[in-house]
């Protein structure tokens, strides 16, 4: 283990500081050359005085000139002569005073390693502008992006030939916030690189200490998250549409039902059929059914056409809730409403995409509901009425139940 030159105090874990000018090793707080009157730097000095001298850079290069080389080298004698005087002091110590000042050795080592940062500051006047212009883009495109993606069904209305204005903004708006995202955040782990030691760990252990908060919360924290994203209609991200192109001869036979098909160039949702949805949630229903001994359910037209009516009208309404039953129709005795996202990936039930799998979804979901189940395989109930509605982004369906 290394002792500093000059004080004799023991080096440890850190490398040893060589002076190159006089080639002796010392601690941090005897590394400058005013720290332990460097005799290699004198000497360094006289021999470039006359460089110094030329360039008029240093202003305490007259001293040196007006110094004798008897001065000098007296002075070179002195300085060794306190180098060795301070070691013996030390060693001459007693243990109390030693351990006192190894305290205070740690002391001064922990202050010094707190307070220190990296050798250039973050400089914020220089760079306040850039960080203002990039949180601005940066929350502006957030903005956009939220409201083109609210709005999206009714920008894609304005026809530009197969250009879907809502998907070019939407998809524009999500750049520049992931670009400027970017910048932020580079900008971020910059100005944390910069700050002294205490301020910049203690930053850290905040971070994980919150990562740690999200994960043991995650049903809390994680679930929202994962929500909101099954809910995002991707298919409303696509720029361009070629819905509009048919290879038919005949110009009617993509028409039908075109308010519900969904279409788009993604393809998620163009196969959509409300009828095959609504004969699909029958047989399912049946089945399920048939496992408790119930007899099949058989459809009636003015109970599809109610069931109908009432999803048509959550769709075109924008809400979700059970009708009047027993002011509308009083023959019916129990009624299942059910929404389902489209979506590649809705939970518990995969891609909704297909028209089986969309219907399969609903059927699934009222099983899971004691309620909904009840109803679904009640005995006394023979008859049934079921109708099915869809946006660009969910469906909504109804069943109906009579004896």
């Amino acid at each position: 283990m290394m002792e500093c030159s000059y004080c004799g105090k023991k080096i440890e874990g850190v490398l040893p500081h060589k002076c190159k000018f006089c080639g002796l090793v010392h601690c941090h707080n005897h590394l400058l050359p005013e720290s332990h009157n460097c005799v290699g730097l004198e000497e360094y000095k006289k021999r470039n005085q006359g460089r110094w001298k030329d360039a008029s850079i240093f202003s305490s290069i007259k001293e040196y000139e007006d110094e004798e080389p008897e001065e000098m080298i007296n002075k070179s004698k002195r300085n060794k002569h306190q180098i060795s005087a301070s070691k013996k002091h030390y060693k001459k110590q007693n243990f109390k005073e030693k351990i006192k000042n190894y305290f205070l050795d740690r002391y001064n080592d922990l202050t010094y390693w707190l307070k220190r940062r990296e050798h250039h500051k973050y400089d914020y006047e220089r760079r306040t502008s850039y960080l203002i212009t990039t949180i601005l883009i940066f929350v502006a495109s957030l903005v956009g992006f939220s409201i083109f993606y609210s709005n999206a069904t009714k920008l894609n209305e304005i026809e530009l030939w197969i250009i879907k204005l809502g998907g070019v903004l939407i998809l524009t708006s999500l750049f520049f916030a992931i670009k400027f995202g970017w910048r932020l955040g580079k900008e971020g782990i910059n100005i944390l690189k910069r700050q002294k030691n205490w301020l910049k760990y203690l930053i850290i252990i905040l971070f994980i200490f919150l990562l740690w908060q999200g994960y043991t919360n995650k049903d809390t924290v994680l679930n929202p998250v994962f929500d909101t994203y099954n809910k995002t209609n991707f298919s409303l991200f696509a720029p361009v549409s070629l819905g509009n192109f048919s290879f038919e001869t005949d110009s009617n036979s993509g028409s039908s039902d075109s308010s519900n098909s969904g279409g788009g160039w993604l393809g998620g949702g163009s196969g959509r059929d409300v009828n095959l949805i609504e004969q699909e949630i029958l047989v399912l229903v049946n089945e399920e059914r048939q496992n408790y001994g119930a007899r099949d359910l058989t459809s009636k037209s003015h109970l599809d056409s109610f069931a109908r009516s009432w999803s048509d009208k959550m769709i075109s309404e924008n809400f979700f809730e059970h009708s009047n039953l027993n002011f509308a129709y009083p023959s019916i005795a129990g009624e299942n409403i059910g929404e389902t996202p489209i979506h590649y990936n809705v939970v518990g039930c995969g891609s909704t995409y297909s028209n089986s799998q969309m219907a399969k979804c609903f059927v699934d979901g009222w099983i899971g509901s004691s309620g909904h189940h009840e109803n679904m395989i009640d005995k006394r109930f023979s008859m049934t009425g079921i109708g099915v509605s869809c946006d660009s982004s969910k469906c909504r369906a109804t069943q109906v139940f009579s004896g």
